[in-house]
């Protein structure tokens, strides 16, 4: 718990002397906070994270696996359709492995392949880089820095990465992010119509026909998410964990959503832009339900939960200046008590 803690304190000791309205500073800022946590998830011992040891013995058996026999029984999905999961992933460790067969290299490896895509997403991106690296410290880290690495590696791909082509409206090279992406972890599939709805105008007629089909959602929760894991191929592994109800981050995910949608007007008056993020996190909110049928429907929702790192920036920005200050208070105690909350635990790889 303390490291994660100092790491808070590191970030607001960065911000405090290095301005947000700079953008040399603020380049500065996303640097020094991004290589905290390529620190902090490449050294971490192998016992912190669910998969880390997982993802460690895959990583071993790779090194036993012939090109040869790589091409035939993994490469061969994607030319003759035979069975096999995110046959992406175990090309991705063959290629690792040609400079390196450490997993602790790995492990520093996939931290910068997803960390720095994440400080230039906000450094590019965000009105208070400060905010959106505390956000994602308090709510993110756990899964991305220190659990994933097959979805960590495919968010990169299809969110940071992603991003940029959808605000140019380049389907084609989105496309081809998400096929990759898919390949290595085949969540990420379900990003792609966020390309089409990233842009939608949030108008009342809109957020009438939203609120129709969230409550259909709700309804009929079960059925859908049967029904669309059948149809995407993912019922093959996706029913596999167990794991508690995600209720406080489902709650939070709402409430920012009603607190975004009635400062809508002043958001969108300061950034047009940010109807990106408002979209966002519609979509991670409609995906809700599916966690009360399995919360690793939670997997899907990080894709589009990310937009708040952004959005919550924008929310402090729509209040009056005399309240920000006030209001930024609130969001920063509020990511701390949820941090505590959840007490992490953590080791360097060179304690016990």
């Amino acid at each position: 718990m303390k490291i994660y803690l100092v790491n808070i304190l590191l970030l607001v000791i960065y911000g405090a002397f290095l301005s947000q309205d700079d953008s040399q500073k603020n380049k500065i800022f996303c640097t020094m906070a991004s290589l905290n946590w390529i620190l902090l998830s490449g050294l971490r011992h192998l016992s912190v994270g669910a998969d880390t040891l997982k993802y460690g013995y895959f990583f071993e058996q790779a090194k036993n696996i012939p090109w040869l026999t790589l091409w035939k029984e993994r490469v061969g999905v994607f030319i003759y359709g035979t069975m096999g999961k995110d046959p992406g992933y175990i090309l991705f460790q063959k290629t690792i492995q040609l400079f390196t067969r450490d997993y602790r290299l790995y492990l520093i490896i996939i931290a910068v392949i997803f960390t720095v895509p994440l400080g230039i997403w906000i450094y590019r991106n965000s009105s208070n880089s400060l905010m959106s690296f505390l956000i994602y410290s308090c709510l993110f880290y756990s899964f991305f820095s220190i659990t994933g690495i097959r979805q960590t590696i495919a968010t990169a791909l299809v969110v940071f990465v992603g991003y940029k082509y959808i605000k140019k409206q380049n389907f084609w090279i989105f496309l081809l992010l998400i096929i990759v992406a898919t390949s290595i972890h085949f969540s990420a599939i379900c990003y792609l119509p966020y390309y089409f709805i990233a842009n939608k105008e949030i108008t009342n007629k809109y957020l009438v026909i939203y609120g129709c089909v969230l409550s259909g959602v709700f309804v009929f929760n079960e059925n859908i998410f049967r029904l669309g894991t059948k149809l995407l191929g993912y019922d093959q592994y996706i029913f596999r964990e167990e794991t508690g109800t995600t209720w406080t981050f489902s709650i939070l995910l709402m409430a920012l959503a009603i607190v975004a949608l009635l400062k809508k007007n002043e958001i969108l008056k300061n950034n047009a832009g940010a109807k990106h993020h408002i979209n966002g996190l519609l979509i991670a909110v409609l995906l809700v339900p599916f966690t009360f049928v399995n919360p690793v429907a939670m997997r899907i929702i990080q894709y589009f939960s990310l937009s708040i790192i952004l959005l919550v920036p924008e929310i402090i920005n729509s209040f009056h200046k005399k309240e920000r200050i006030f209001v930024f208070f609130v969001a920063c105690s509020t990511l701390i008590v949820l941090l505590i909350r959840n007490n992490p635990t953590y080791l360097f790889f060179w304690q016990l």
